[in-house]
């Protein structure tokens, strides 16, 4: 059977020829090549975090990602995408982009992510609104305020736009990072959460030039 990584190898080598200089890392193995490449939307060459608070793996990918996403260069930009893998699991992504509207990502997001992978709080992932709302109030949220913002339309667009984001970038697993529209890897390809970031940081290299 072909599977979609030989595919991706396949057709990326008339979209794109590796230099030599580039080659620690290899198109198919450690990272998958987008072709068609997606259309650019900032001048910044920039790298997306994909997760899921279901995720744990996500989770144990989450620091050495910060630490690295702290000392990235002026010409590259960092950001976290959602992802629902069913729409029960939507009010998961909403959470982030909640978080995010109530400047709370860097109080709550990752004991919000904890207490999903640990299961230290209660979620029924059939409807999981009421407990994600429960969890907020036992960290002191207003309850009113939790539920109107998860409702808003900025809330909701940018949900729904985090699902074409990982659709359009054909993310299949969780983490993944997507780089400039071109090229995505994961732990899973690259072999360790830290080979991953060095295979970004050439690819962020090979894009400069």
């Amino acid at each position: 059977m072909i599977s979609r990584r030989n595919l991706l190898l396949a057709s990326s080598f008339t979209a794109l020829q590796v230099p030599a200089w580039a080659s620690s890392f290899q198109a198919g193995k450690e990272y998958l090549v987008l072709n068609p490449p997606l259309p650019r939307t900032s001048e910044k060459i920039e790298v997306i975090k994909f997760f899921a608070y279901t995720c744990p793996h996500c989770m144990q990918f989450e620091s050495i990602f910060h630490e690295w996403a702290q000392k990235v260069p002026a010409d590259v930009v960092v950001r976290a995408c959602p992802v629902a893998w069913q729409p029960k699991l939507m009010p998961f992504t909403q959470t982030y982009f909640a978080l995010e509207a109530l400047q709370l990502l860097d109080k709550l997001h990752i004991p919000f992510f904890e207490s999903v992978v640990y299961q230290t709080h209660h979620y029924d992932f059939e409807s999981a609104h009421k407990d994600i709302t429960n969890f907020m109030v036992e960290q002191g949220v207003d309850a009113n305020t939790w539920e109107r913002t998860m409702r808003s339309f900025t809330v909701q667009n940018k949900s729904r736009q985090a699902t074409q984001l990982w659709q359009q970038y054909r993310i299949d697993s969780t983490p993944m990072l997507g780089i400039a529209g071109r090229f995505t890897t994961g732990p899973h390809l690259a072999g360790t959460r830290a080979k991953t970031l060095q295979c970004v940081d050439e690819l962020i290299d090979l894009i400069r030039h």
